[in-house]
């Protein structure tokens, strides 16, 4: 993968109701993967739907400790296991594209960052086919 195919993704618009961070991994699955990840209609919103991310997330994925460009990032926000972003492996590190509603954009982050930043990985998961 390279940097500018990540960069257009940076700075998507958050919006809780149509475009999560859920939502927007499953964007940037389809767009720079090829992958079609579907969650099931009516998944829940809001702060139900962050804490349905874990359990919802393991369905789809298994965890690794190896991750690779693509792969789903489960992590804590504000300690609540609910936030979701992509795994990219560049310029020799780590990063996480995800879609956050403090900052009302996606944004990138180095891997080493996210626990300063308020949100810490719970774990890496490998999409199942």
């Amino acid at each position: 993968m390279q940097l500018a195919d990540v960069e257009r993704l940076v700075g998507v618009p958050y919006c809780a109701d149509t475009l999560d961070c859920a939502d927007f991994v499953m964007l940037v699955q389809r767009e720079l993967f090829g992958r079609d990840v579907v969650v099931p209609n009516g998944r829940p919103r809001g702060l139900r739907g962050q804490l349905a991310l874990g359990e919802l997330s393991r369905a789809y994925a298994t965890r690794t400790d190896e991750p690779q460009d693509g792969d789903l990032v489960l992590m804590f926000e504000d300690g609540v296991l609910g936030h979701v972003g992509v795994y990219f492996f560049l310029a020799h590190e780590g990063w996480v594209l995800h879609s956050c509603e403090k900052v009302g954009v996606s944004i990138f982050h180095r891997v080493r960052e996210l626990p300063d930043w308020g949100a810490p990985i719970e774990g890496f998961y490998r999409w199942r086919d």
